[in-house]
């Protein structure tokens, strides 16, 4: 036999923690989200940089390229931290620039308040790298 105190409907204390805890979850899975855009922004913007990379004529004006593409990106925003880029390449087994590959990498400091939407310390940095042939042909 049941009390007639228990009827089966939750007390505002017990309602409250199932609200806190829903606007945590969401605040999380938010968090979560921003973080992942985040990713994909610096990865396009990554092999944006190395296709700009991989069509100029040499590898100072590719380390230039990607640099310039990187800086002129909307990712500059979203760094509050700062951007780098580095830009490796490997040459063609003849030794030279045409049918070699270049790497460009990207590394993204994002402070942890423009992803979290509150006050939250600290920064997360977030770094990706794309490899692009370059074409033997093209000159």
């Amino acid at each position: 036999m049941r009390s007639r105190r228990d009827d089966g409907f939750a007390t505002p204390v017990e309602m409250m923690g199932l609200v806190l805890f829903g606007l945590l979850a969401t605040m999380f899975l938010g968090y979560l989200g921003r973080l992942h855009a985040a990713g994909v922004e610096v990865t396009s913007t990554a092999r944006s940089a190395a296709r700009a990379a991989s069509l100029v004529s040499g590898p100072n004006a590719a380390t230039a390229e990607a640099t310039h593409v990187v800086a002129t990106s909307p990712l500059v925003r979203r760094c509050g931290g700062g951007t780098r880029t580095r830009v490796v390449w490997a040459p063609s087994s003849l030794g030279t620039w045409q049918g070699g590959s270049v790497t460009v990498t990207v590394v993204c400091t994002i402070r942890n308040r423009s992803l979290s939407g509150v006050w939250a310390p600290g920064m997360r940095t977030v770094s990706m790298s794309d490899t692009q042939p370059i074409d033997r042909y093209h000159r």
